[in-house]
């Protein structure tokens, strides 16, 4: 419930910056300069890291700035970008830090059975399906025996729909409602249709 009321408080916060500040914001989306784009790539994998700024609206902001395809290019690159340096982190670094703070999640054993069953297909799923918080897959998957290379590729097939989906709001969000909704309902299609093999994986 904190949480949630955090969450809510945060965009909020956001929401009212937004408004305030709304024409150097429009001004600067307007921009076609692309020699931003090394800078953006490397915001995208800060704020995958450091929360400063939510990435879903991060995520959107690109989308509204770039266009679909390359931000979610962006967005992509800076979701993975943070994924591969949390498990970097949690297995050579911060090992001890990462174990303390990853045990008091309480469903983290749920996730520790669907990786011990088939690491590639949690790890996927998981990133499709936001039933775990990312940090937490990034830093559980770290200090387990889950190889890199599994980890980071199903990391880079599983975010692909997400970062889309924000690309895709954020442009539309300035460009038609109408389409910003059969959007949003395609990707819960995907969601309705993901969840069901979800649940039978989890079963057999």
């Amino acid at each position: 419930m904190k949480k949630g009321i955090i969450v809510v408080i945060s965009y909020g916060i956001i929401l009212s910056i937004a408004y305030l500040f709304h024409e150097p914001l429009l001004n600067w989306l307007n921009q076609s300069d692309r020699s931003q784009l090394p800078l953006m790539c490397f915001l995208a994998v800060l704020f995958g890291i450091i929360p400063v700024v939510p990435f879903s609206v991060f995520g959107a902001l690109m989308g509204a700035k770039y266009g679909i395809i390359m931000g979610a290019m962006i967005n992509w690159i800076g979701s993975v970008g943070a994924s591969a340096l949390l498990f970097l982190f949690a297995r050579f670094v911060f090992v001890k830090e990462f174990q303390k703070l990853i045990a008091k999640f309480n469903k983290i054993k749920k996730f520790d059975d669907l990786i011990r069953r088939n690491a590639f297909i949690a790890v996927l799923v998981s990133r499709m399906i936001p039933i775990i918080p990312s940090p937490v897959i990034n830093i559980y998957s770290g200090l387990s025996a889950m190889s890199f290379h599994t980890y980071i590729l199903a990391t880079a097939i599983g975010q692909i729909p997400g970062m889309i989906v924000y690309a895709f709001i954020g442009n539309q969000l300035f460009e038609s409602i109408q389409h910003l909704l059969i959007g949003v309902g395609i990707y819960l299609a995907f969601l309705i249709l993901i969840i069901p093999f979800y649940r039978w994986w989890r079963t057999c």
